[in-house]
């Protein structure tokens, strides 16, 4: 009898196969851990809890990404982060967060069913993206630290540059997920 409670990919049936010529690399980084997390900036007691449990504060300028170890902040609006957690980790997170926060007014959701992470890798990304996405992505403008919420062929998504090399971490919905990657994989053709 099949596991009903299995995770599974929301790409599982897509083969991301072999890149062809100048085409970017796609991949998915499935089963990390989301959480979105509300509260006031200006809230020291706030701002003391998110650096006792996760080691950083949330960023507070707009548009902009912050990592401390294994999490990564997002900054989505002047009241509202999203945190990536290590896969299975977001639980014993909320938790700590929910402890720490106590008499101190916010919110922490886990999301984490609800998103997964493509990674679009190489030269070629930028090319690749702009062409379904109205934001500017050019490295003199939007350089490692930056995020932005954006969409990529008519799907919400939240977009920052890769660290390491060319090219861009994107979150999006699991219910566009399989959408977005077929329709990156007809992009990437005239790259081939």
């Amino acid at each position: 009898m099949p596991d009903l409670f299995q995770q599974q990919s929301p790409l599982v049936q897509i083969d991301l196969g072999d890149v062809k010529g100048n085409a970017p690399e796609i991949s998915e980084t499935p089963f990390l851990g989301y959480l979105n997390i509300r509260g006031r900036s200006s809230n020291t007691a706030f701002l003391a809890a998110l650096l006792k449990v996760i080691g950083c504060e949330p960023p507070i300028e707009a548009n902009t990404m912050v990592e401390s170890g294994n999490y990564r902040i997002y900054w989505l609006g002047p009241d509202e982060w999203l945190l990536i957690t290590p896969t299975g980790k977001q639980g014993q997170v909320q938790a700590e967060l929910r402890k720490a926060l106590d008499g101190v007014f916010s919110a922490v959701v886990d999301n984490s069913s609800g998103l997964t992470l493509v990674e679009v890798a190489g030269e070629n990304a930028g090319p690749l993206l702009a062409t379904g996405c109205p934001f500017d992505l050019h490295p003199r403008v939007f350089k490692p630290g930056h995020c932005a919420q954006t969409r990529l062929a008519k799907a919400g998504m939240t977009i920052t540059p890769m660290r390491d090399g060319p090219g861009f971490e994107i979150i999006i919905r699991r219910s566009f997920a399989d959408y977005l990657l077929l329709w990156l994989q007809d992009a990437a053709l005239v790259f081939e």
